[in-house]
C-alpha cells in the first residue's frame, strides 16, 4: 500500500478482485485465527479501498461499476460467488465468498448500462475469461471454463463491447469473440481496426510491474487471439469518445508502443450483435 500511496494520492485508481486479495495464505496467518478474521476472505482488500458499490448497488468492492466519460465499466469477481468459484484456500478452516447473488447484480447492471448507450455508449468489463495460456482447441478450460459457463451470456447478451483482465503475467489481445469463435465482421486485415466489432473484443493486460515474473508462454495459440506478448513488462492505456476508442499496449522498459489498435462503433446499440 505504501509503494501505492504517490499514484494513489494524484489519481483515481479503481480495483477489483482478484485471487490474492482472498489474502491469508502464509502458515502464520492461517494458523491464527485471529490473523485469519482480519485478513481472510478479502477483508483487507474490502477494508482499505472504498469503490463505489453503495452507488451502483453492488456489494462491497467484490462487485460495482461506475461511469467515466463515455464509458461505463463493470468490475466483477472471477474469484467468488459463481457456480464453480474458486475456494482460494489453503486450509479446511478457512472459508471464502458468499458475498451475495452476483449474477442477478450484473444482469441489472449490464441491462441498465445497454440501455443508457445514448448517455454513456460504451460497457467495459473488468475480469478474466479468454485467454490462450488457459485453453486447449480454442475452448477455455479448468477455471476459466468455469468462468465462461457463469458470465459469457451475460456479457454477449448485453452487447458488451470491452472485457478487460489481469490476473495472468502477460499481453494478449483477442479478435471479437463469442462462444469459442472469432467473428471477423468489420475487422481489418491487420487486425489494427475494429470497426462496429459484431462480438466482445477480450483483451489480458497483466504485464505491469509484478515481482513474480512472466508467464510461460504457450505452446499453442488460438484462431480468436490477434496479438500476444509473453516476454516484456508493459502497461495499457486507453482514449476514447463516443464513437471510437485506442487502446495501447507500452512496454516499461523503453515507453514504446507494443500493440495498438482502434475500435470504431455507430451510436445505434440495437442494430449490434
Amino acid at each position: 500500500m505504501n509503494s501505492l500511496m504517490p499514484l494513489m494520492s494524484r489519481v483515481p485508481y479503481m480495483v477489483l478482485v482478484g485471487n490474492h486479495e482472498a489474502e491469508c495464505h502464509s502458515p502464520a496467518c492461517q494458523l491464527s485465527r485471529k490473523k485469519r478474521n482480519a485478513l481472510g476472505n478479502y477483508t483487507a482488500y474490502n477494508t482499505r479501498f472504498k469503490m463505489p458499490y453503495e452507488e451502483s448497488g453492488g456489494t462491497l468492492n467484490m462487485w460495482h461499476s461506475f461511469d467515466h466519460g463515455s464509458i461505463h465499466f463493470t468490475s466483477i469477481s472471477s474469484e467468488t460467488d459463481y457456480p464453480g468459484a474458486p475456494t482460494n484456500r489453503m486450509t479446511p478452516w478457512v472459508h471464502n465468498g458468499n458475498f451475495g447473488d452476483q449474477l442477478s447484480w450484473i444482469e441489472a447492471d449490464l441491462k441498465k448500462a445497454n440501455a443508457n448507450r445514448a448517455s454513456v455508449p460504451w460497457i467495459f468489463v473488468g475480469m478474466s475469461l479468454y485467454s490462450v495460456l488457459n485453453s486447449e482447441n480454442d475452448v477455455p478450460n479448468e477455471q476459466t471454463a468455469l468462468i465462461q459457463a457463469a458470465f459469457e451470456e451475460l456479457i454477449i447478451k448485453y452487447k458488451v463491447d470491452v472485457v478487460v483482465a489481469g490476473h495472468k503475467h502477460y499481453y494478449e489481445r483477442d479478435l471479437p469473440v463469442a462462444n469459442n469463435e472469432a467473428i471477423l465482421d468489420g475487422v481489418s486485415d491487420d487486425y489494427k481496426v475494429y470497426d462496429n466489432p459484431q462480438a466482445p473484443v477480450y483483451i489480458l493486460t497483466g504485464g505491469a510491474g509484478q515481482v513474480e515474473g512472466m508467464s510461460k508462454p504457450p505452446t499453442h495459440t488460438a484462431s480468436w487471439n490477434a496479438v500476444s506478448d509473453y516476454e516484456h513488462f508493459g502497461y495499457s492505456m486507453l482514449e476514447a469518445n463516443r464513437t471510437a476508442l485506442v487502446w495501447r499496449y507500452i512496454l516499461s522498459s523503453d515507453q514504446s508502443v507494443q500493440d495498438k489498435f482502434v475500435m470504431y462503433k455507430n451510436e445505434q446499440p440495437d442494430s449490434r450483435y
